[in-house]
């Protein structure tokens, strides 16, 4: 008898070999789909189990797959219940991921840096906001209003104070749970790390652009949530 994980992470069973033969003739296992025997507890892949072994015939290459599987199911029997019919291909949903775990993990770094040198570049970064506003008040033929001087002002001889330091741990902690949940999610590893990243890189203190870490946490969590993406998660 043989345990079966679906695509939607759900187990199913225990059920006879017969009955793992039968889904995979109706397209709704492959050869990724995880398996687990009950005399040797652990779950593999369903080319990996022996006794499914001529499922699989050794001169196709393994990304099209034996035994009538195909990318696209022609046909899905539902006269039983079982795994549902979504077929979790690692390769693919590696390949779909590829791009954006790397935009995640360039935004990561970026973020990183900006934050360790946060502590050098605050007084830069005041300069310049106060010098601007000043250029944008003397646009418009209007004197600056007494308040914002003062608070540019005390924007100036204000150093790194606690709160400044706190942004920066958030930053560092934001950062670096976004470049290893990038780094798992390229692996196929830890589903819910990957979505975690998905939701700081949309986050000002995740993300060193907040328009662009925006549309690249949306995209990631699009992706994620794709049953044939998530189902090939370990």
């Amino acid at each position: 008898m043989y345990k079966i994980k679906g695509a939607d992470q759900k187990e199913y069973g225990p059920v006879s070999a017969d009955q793992i033969r039968q889904w995979f003739k109706e397209n709704r296992l492959n050869r990724f789909s995880m398996v687990e025997a009950a005399e040797t507890p652990g779950w593999r892949p369903l080319e990996l189990v022996p006794e499914f072994a001529d499922l699989f015939p050794a001169a196709l290459p393994p990304a099209m797959g034996g035994g009538g599987f195909s990318a696209i199911p022609t046909s899905i029997s539902t006269s039983t219940p079982g795994p549902r019919p979504v077929i979790a291909d690692p390769v693919q949903a590696a390949a779909q991921l590829k791009v954006p775990g790397i935009l995640l993990i360039v935004f990561a770094i970026c973020g990183l840096l900006l934050a360790i040198c946060a502590p050098f570049t605050k007084k830069a970064m005041v300069s310049f906001s106060s010098t601007f506003t000043e250029k944008i008040f003397d646009s418009m033929s209007q004197p600056m209003p007494p308040e914002v001087r003062a608070g540019l002002d005390a924007s100036k001889n204000q150093g790194f104070g606690v709160m400044d330091g706190f942004g920066l741990v958030m930053g560092l902690v934001s950062n670096v749970v976004m470049l290893i949940g990038a780094l798992k999610m390229m692996k196929l590893e830890s589903w819910g790390l990957a979505l975690a990243a998905a939701i700081l890189v949309m986050l000002p203190c995740g993300s060193c652009c907040c328009c662009l870490g925006i549309g690249l946490g949306v995209w990631v969590a699009i992706l994620l949530s794709k049953p044939e993406i998530k189902g090939a998660f370990r």
